[in-house]
C-alpha cells in the first residue's frame, strides 16, 4: 500500500468521524410529535455565537400534505427572476469568501447539511448588495431545493441513491455571487438510502414535509414554547424565549453565546398545538446525544487565546491576592499602633513613677 493511499484513507476516516460529531442531534417522540434538539452549530464553543436549535414535526394527516407544501415554500417566489433554478444575475464579490461543506446522512434518509465559511456573514434583511453578506442557496442535483439563513440545515425527502448537493453563496439582492470570474459554491455527493417507506419522495418535490416518515412541520410554537437553558456545573439557568427559523418551517431558535464549556440542559415547556409540553435535553456529559460545550482553545491558531471565562477568573484571583495582602497590611499596621499605644503608656507611666520616687526624695531629706 502507497503512503498517498495510507494517508487518503486516514484523511477519510477522520472526515467520517468530524461529521457524526458536528452534526449530532437527540430525536425524541413526545405525545405524538418527533422533536429534535440540539445546538444549531456543533462542536459548540465556549464565546461562540451559537443558538438552542428545536426542529417539531408530527404525522401527516388528512390535507397536511398540500398545507406542508406550501410551508416549505414560503418566502421563495419560485417564479420570480430571483429564485429561478439558474441565476443569470452574478455578483463579483469584492472580498475572498471560502465556502465548503459538511454532510451527515441519517439512518431515516434525512441529510444534515452544514455550510462552513471564512469572511461571510449570514444575513436575512435587506435587498441591498453588502460585501461578505448575504445567504445561500441549496440545490439537489441540479434543482433548488431552498434558501437558507444559516450554516446547519437538515434537509429531508430526497429520493434514494446518489445525490449531487451544490451549494452557493448570494448575495442580499440574491445574485450569486463571484470572484475572480468563478462561482463562490461547494458542493457534496451524499448516498440516501431506500428506507422502504412508500411514502418516499424524490428531492424536486415538497422540501417542506419530512416526507419519507409521512410527517409535517409544526409552526408558530415561537408563541406557545419556551426554553430553560442550563449550565450544569455551575447550576446557573435563563429562561429564553424561541424565534422561527426564517424559511425553513417546523425549525426554531433561541439564540445565545455560551460563555462557560461543559454539561447543557435545555428543557423545553408550554403547549405544542394546545398540549402541554414539558421535554428535557441533556448534552452528552448528561446521558444525550448533542454535543457538550468545548473550550475554544482547543481550535486556537496560532497562538491560545485565554477566554473570557479564563480573565475573569484571573482577575478575580488576582482580586482576592490583593485583598489578602491589604488585609495583611492592616493587620500590621494595627499591630504597630497597638505597640506604640503600650509603648506611649509605659513611658508616661515610667515619668509619673520617677516624679514620684523624687519628690518622696526630696521631702525624706527635708525632715
Amino acid at each position: 500500500m502507497t503512503k498517498s493511499l495510507i494517508a487518503i484513507l486516514i484523511v477519510a476516516a477522520l472526515v467520517g468521524v468530524a461529521s457524526t460529531v458536528v452534526l449530532a442531534h437527540e430525536d425524541r417522540e413526545s405525545g405524538g410529535y418527533k422533536l429534535v434538539v440540539g445546538f444549531m452549530d456543533e462542536p459548540a464553543y465556549e464565546g461562540e455565537r451559537n443558538a438552542v436549535s428545536l426542529r417539531v414535526t408530527k404525522e401527516a394527516g388528512e390535507g397536511d400534505e398540500e398545507s406542508s407544501g406550501m410551508a416549505g415554500m414560503a418566502g421563495m417566489d419560485m417564479s420570480s427572476g430571483q429564485h429561478k433554478e439558474t441565476s443569470d444575475d452574478t455578483v463579483e464579490s469584492e472580498v475572498p469568501i471560502d465556502v465548503s461543506l459538511m454532510t451527515e446522512v441519517e439512518h431515516d434518509g434525512g441529510v444534515n447539511v452544514q455550510i462552513m465559511t471564512d469572511g461571510w456573514t449570514w444575513s436575512t434583511g435587506g435587498a441591498n448588495h453588502v460585501p461578505g453578506e448575504g445567504h445561500a442557496h441549496i440545490y439537489v442535483d441540479g434543482e433548488l431545493l431552498r434558501m437558507v439563513y444559516e450554516p446547519v440545515n437538515h434537509v429531508r425527502g430526497l429520493a434514494p441513491g446518489d445525490r449531487h448537493i451544490r451549494v452557493t453563496l448570494s448575495s442580499n439582492s440574491h445574485a450569486d455571487l463571484t470572484f475572480d470570474g468563478a462561482p463562490i459554491e461547494a458542493t457534496a455527493m451524499v448516498t440516501v438510502p431506500d428506507t422502504g417507506s412508500p411514502q418516499q419522495m424524490s428531492h424536486d418535490m415538497d422540501p417542506g414535509a419530512d416526507s419519507e416518515s409521512g410527517s409535517v412541520p409544526v409552526e408558530g410554537l415561537q408563541d406557545t414554547l419556551k426554553v430553560e437553558v442550563t449550565h450544569v456545573p455551575s447550576n446557573v439557568s435563563r429562561m429564553m424565549d424561541l424565534r422561527a427559523v426564517f424559511d425553513d418551517p417546523g425549525h426554531y431558535a433561541a439564540d445565545l453565546i455560551p460563555t462557560s464549556p461543559g454539561h447543557y440542559r435545555f428543557r423545553f415547556f408550554g403547549t405544542i398545538e394546545g398540549e402541554e409540553t414539558d421535554a428535557t435535553f441533556d448534552s452528552k456529559a448528561g446521558g444525550g446525544d448533542f454535543d457538550d460545550v468545548r473550550v475554544a482553545s482547543a481550535i486556537h491558531f496560532p497562538d491560545a487565546v485565554a477566554s473570557a471565562r479564563e480573565l475573569e477568573s484571573a482577575v478575580r484571583g488576582l482580586q482576592a491576592d490583593s485583598d489578602e495582602t491589604r488585609e495583611q497590611y492592616e493587620d500590621r499596621n494595627r499591630a504597630a499602633v497597638t505597640m506604640a499605644i503600650i509603648g506611649i503608656a509605659l513611658g508616661a507611666g515610667g515619668i509619673v513613677f520617677g516624679g514620684v520616687s523624687l519628690v518622696l526624695s526630696i521631702r525624706n531629706r527635708k525632715s
